[in-house]
């Protein structure tokens, strides 16, 4: 770290060639860039890590602009399919737990505050991981502190199994969430739509729902009712979604949907529902149907787009 401090401050006294000498070894004397202009500088190399791992151990100002640039995503990795699997009777704590040890790390770094996008990966059933039972309390308050969080992905995550008490592991999030991606989802319908009410900046849903792998669990959805209103005004995109009653209790506790762009491939099931819902905000509008063949993007008034 020290060699590479030497070289960047070498770089800035290299103008100073004409100033005394005290000028340019003295700490306290050397000209520094205002921190805005470091930033306007550092952001031209967000797509080269090398380059900004190397701004990150030149000084501390440095690594303060980097390092958000650095830690914008965290994906926690999955257990795999071949990986012998394990059930609540036979859950084996050390290995389940493991999945989550990225938390305490970040916390340790302070990075939790940086985080922008989560993804959670996990095949589901059998193999499921990120459930209610994998947390201690040190990472449930870890998890909790994402405080800045603007997309999360989630596949095969059961969110029937974190029902009741969803709001405690996810909650947190409300105030930032803008765009939530869901790749086969165990639960209800309504077990869905109380999910996604629990995030009131919600925008961008998409939901992709394999054939044969719908939640087949019977608890009890009665006592369910919408957290609070999502906005809904961004994009929806759903691939082989059938679940009506999920929009109708979203439309119900939203007062209507406002989404602005919709691509239902292989949904045709919800699509007269959201269609009517959307009708005074939808812009654009694809459709697939289930023997391949595509509809052409359609605009308010339901013009057909000749491209």
């Amino acid at each position: 770290m020290a060699t590479v401090w030497r070289r960047c401050k070498a770089k800035f006294n290299r103008p100073l060639g004409s100033a005394p000498l005290e000028t340019c070894t003295t700490h306290e004397s050397t000209p520094r860039l205002p921190y805005d202009v470091m930033e306007i500088i550092i952001s031209y190399l967000i797509h080269d890590v090398e380059a900004l791992r190397a701004c990150s151990l030149a000084c501390h100002s440095w690594n303060t602009i980097a390092v958000p640039h650095l830690q914008h995503i965290l994906t926690t990795l999955t257990l795999r399919r071949e990986t012998p699997s394990f059930t609540d009777d036979n859950l084996n704590p050390p290995s389940a737990r493991d999945m989550l040890r990225p938390l305490s790390k970040l916390h340790e770094l302070g990075l939790i505050p940086l985080v922008k996008e989560i993804r959670i990966e996990q095949w589901g059933g059998a193999g499921s991981w990120f459930v209610p039972k994998t947390f201690s309390r040190s990472d449930l308050r870890y998890f909790s502190a994402f405080t800045n969080v603007h997309t999360l992905k989630f596949r095969g995550v059961e969110i029937n199994r974190f029902i009741p008490g969803i709001e405690k592991y996810f909650k947190h999030f409300s105030p930032t969430l803008r765009s939530i991606a869901l790749f086969n989802p165990y639960c209800t319908p309504r077990q869905l739509s109380h999910f996604l009410s629990l995030f009131s900046n919600l925008d961008d849903v998409e939901i992709w729902y394999g054939r044969g792998c719908l939640s087949n669990t019977r608890i009890s959805d009665a006592g369910l009712v919408s957290v609070s209103a999502p906005k809904l005004r961004g994009r929806l995109a759903l691939r082989d979604f059938r679940w009506v009653e999920t929009w109708t209790d979203l439309i119900t506790s939203c007062g209507g949907l406002r989404f602005r762009h919709m691509d239902l491939r292989e949904s045709t099931t919800c699509t007269p529902v959201l269609l009517e819902a959307c009708a005074g905000t939808l812009e654009t509008l694809r459709i697939k149907v289930a023997d391949g063949s595509a509809g052409e993007h359609l605009h308010v008034g339901w013009s057909v787009n000749p491209s």
